[in-house]
C-alpha cells in the first residue's frame, strides 16, 4: 500500500492506495473521497486489542475514541481512497515495529495498516493529565500509523535524559521509551493557575516527542472544566 500526504499544514488530507486484498483501519467519519473497488465494513472496536467485541469497543470509547472502525478492503489492484481528518491541521505516518512503538492522545487516531493494534492503557492521573483521560491508545505490531493534529505539528527528537514540558492539551504522541510526569509550571500552584498554565506534563527522553500548534476548542461545560482544571 502506498501512503500520499497533501494539502498540509491546514487542510491535510491521506490518499491510499490498495493492491487487491490490502487493507487499512480507519476513523469512522474520514472517508472524502474513493474509488468504487472497496469493501466497507464497520467493525466494533476492530482496531484495539482485546478478546471481546464488546469489550475492545468500551476500550475505545474510554480512550476517547470511537467504539468502531471503518476497514476497507480493497476487492482489486489499483484502488484509491481518500482520507480528511475532522479538525483543521496536519497528519503525520509513524513507522511502528517490534521495538518502535507509540502511545497516542486522545483523538489523534486517524488510520493505520491491518497489521497495527492499538492497545488501551490505564494511566491514572498521568494519563487524564497527558491525554485528556485515564486512558490512552499504545500501538502493537509493525505498520503505519496515521495521526491528526489540530494546528501544525511539531516533532522533537529528545535524546538522552533531555526533558521538555508541554501543556496537556497539545500532545499528540511520543515514542513509547519517553518518560511522562505530571508537573506545576511554576513553584507555587497558585501562581500557576493565576498565570493560565496549571499543570502541565514534563516529557524525558530518549524519544519522539510529537504536539501541535493549537488546543483543540472546549467541548461543553464539563470539557471547560475539565481544561481549567489540567
Amino acid at each position: 500500500m502506498q501512503f500520499t500526504i497533501a494539502h498540509s499544514p491546514t487542510f491535510s488530507t491521506l490518499e491510499a492506495r490498495f493492491a487487491a486484498s490490502e487493507v487499512l483501519q480507519v476513523q469512522p467519519g474520514s472517508m472524502l473521497a474513493m474509488s468504487t473497488g472497496f469493501e466497507l465494513r464497520a467493525r466494533l472496536g476492530g482496531h484495539v486489542g482485546g478478546r471481546s467485541r464488546g469489550g475492545r469497543a468500551l476500550k475505545s470509547m474510554l480512550a476517547g475514541e470511537s467504539a468502531f472502525a471503518s476497514v476497507y478492503t480493497a476487492m482489486r489492484d489499483d484502488q484509491w481512497l481518500l482520507l480528511a481528518p475532522e479538525a483543521l491541521g496536519e497528519i503525520v505516518e509513524l513507522d511502528v515495529s517490534e521495538g518502535r512503538q507509540y502511545y497516542l492522545a486522545r483523538g489523534a487516531w486517524l488510520a493505520s495498516s491491518a497489521s497495527v493494534q492499538l492497545r488501551v492503557e490505564y494511566a491514572g492521573v498521568r494519563g487524564w493529565m497527558a491525554t485528556s483521560g485515564l486512558f490512552f491508545l499504545r500501538t502493537a505490531g509493525q505498520g503505519a500509523v496515521f495521526v491528526a493534529s489540530y494546528g501544525a505539528l511539531v516533532k522533537r527528537q529528545l535524546a538522552a535524559d533531555e526533558r521538555v514540558v508541554l501543556d496537556n492539551r497539545c500532545i499528540v504522541a511520543f515514542s513509547d521509551s519517553v518518560r511522562f510526569e505530571t508537573v506545576k509550571v511554576a513553584k507555587g500552584l497558585g501562581t500557576s493557575f493565576l498565570a493560565g498554565e496549571g499543570l502541565a506534563n514534563r516529557f524525558t527522553g530518549p524519544g519522539e516527542l510529537i504536539h501541535q500548534t493549537r488546543q483543540r476548542p472546549a467541548g461543553g461545560i464539563l470539557r471547560g472544566i475539565l481544561d481549567v482544571a489540567t
